[in-house]
């Protein structure tokens, strides 16, 4: 009877803690939220550069905010910087952004030029062909440029799994290299040049440091450690990766997640959607800073390693939140660029990458050949709720 009573009151103070916590974030979100596109247009007036964690690439929400951002306020900044378009791409991007008849044929080789075969997302080419929209309402002068920042692979000169590894090692500099390549545009901030940075959660964090108390760096840190003032980093509400453990592999992806144990969580239990649904699940954006959204304990991809005691804010200035988790949407995958040529690129690469593997990858993912894995990943895939939440 005793070990029932105890339960019970567990329960019992565990419900009213969550009440609580309830109650304080939903504070929170009545004192300190605004609306999120006139929050970052204060932002864009009070920093030089915002940098996006879209937390997932697949993601459609961060998208349709950039594209409301910048069709409200188009004349607020002067680049789009792209993590995941390589500058070798660039010329395909002034050609396709200064043509008089919008043609996407132009960026085939933008989304053939990515780390491994092709990079699909519809979303992307959906930024495109809008700010191609935006532009042509503006002066030539004030149009918005696309900058890919990205390091550069050079297919032409990869030939064995072995000249892929040691592409993959030289990645250890790529959060230095697009640093620099948006330093280069944004002339070192004395330029009054305005920037979005769009990029994924592992180059936007501003603080986030190890056990021993060193800086984990990335894109974002150089910024926020190096140019104090100049940066802001937002991160928008989604499905949270939570690193459980690490893995021993003999051969890893550019992504790195099969690398890791981990699972994807939602912030506080749930608690964080449970206030934003007594919200009425309005759009809103939220300062970290001073609040019990930023105090919450750091959640991604340092976690395994990170000081104790680091918080959310110690990776983002703020949050947005777009829509109820149930309602978010994985992008479609485009086919256009899976011409015949470059679908034997696509065999050549695998070949590449795979090596004395290849056999037992097809066999894991299920197909005969290697002819069917290509003609499956190249056929169109239409947009999808989003496959983590649960």
């Amino acid at each position: 009877m005793k070990f029932y009573f105890l339960i019970f009151i567990s329960l019992f103070l565990s419900a009213i803690l969550n009440s609580q916590n309830v109650d304080e974030y939903y504070r929170v979100l009545k004192e300190e939220g605004k609306e999120p596109v006139s929050f970052i247009k204060e932002q864009v007036d009070t920093y030089d550069l915002i940098i996006f964690d879209d937390a997932l690439h697949a993601a459609v929400e961060p998208f349709d905010f950039y594209c409301a951002y910048l069709e409200e306020y188009p004349n607020s900044v002067d680049y789009v910087f792209l993590e995941v378009i390589t500058t070798v791409s660039q010329g395909y991007i002034d050609s396709f952004l200064n043509s008089q008849v919008k043609d996407t044929s132009i960026l085939t080789k933008v989304f053939q030029q990515d780390y491994g075969y092709g990079w699909r997302y519809e979303t992307y080419l959906m930024l495109f062909s809008r700010i191609w929209d935006i532009n042509q309402k503006l002066p030539a002068e004030d149009r918005v440029k696309v900058i890919g920042v990205n390091q550069p692979i050079y297919w032409d000169g990869l030939h064995t799994t072995e000249d892929y590894t040691l592409f993959q090692e030289s990645l250890v500099a790529r959060d230095y290299f697009m640093y620099k390549m948006i330093m280069k545009h944004m002339k070192n901030f004395d330029s009054g040049k305005k920037g979005l940075f769009l990029t994924n959660t592992r180059h936007a964090y501003k603080d986030i440091r190890n056990r021993n108390g060193e800086l984990l760096w990335n894109t974002g840190t150089f910024f926020h450690q190096w140019h104090i003032g100049k940066t802001y980093a937002v991160r928008f509400h989604n499905m949270n990766l939570f690193i459980e453990s690490e893995k021993n592999v003999k051969t890893s992806s550019t992504e790195g997640l099969d690398r890791i144990a981990y699972k994807w969580v939602k912030m506080d239990e749930g608690m964080w959607d449970k206030a934003f649904a007594m919200n009425r699940n309005k759009p809103v954006a939220i300062p970290f800073k001073g609040n019990i959204f930023g105090r919450h304990s750091y959640i991604g991809n340092h976690m395994l390693d990170a000081l104790e005691g680091q918080t959310m804010y110690d990776a983002y200035d703020a949050l947005i939140f777009l829509k109820p988790l149930e309602k978010t949407k994985f992008s479609a995958q485009i086919d256009f660029i899976y011409t015949q040529a470059f679908k034997n690129e696509i065999e050549r690469r695998i070949h590449v990458i795979q090596g004395d593997g290849l056999e037992d990858f097809l066999q894991k993912n299920n197909f005969k050949d290697i002819n069917a894995y290509i003609e499956k990943m190249c056929k169109y895939v239409p947009e999808r709720p989003n496959p983590l939440v649960k």
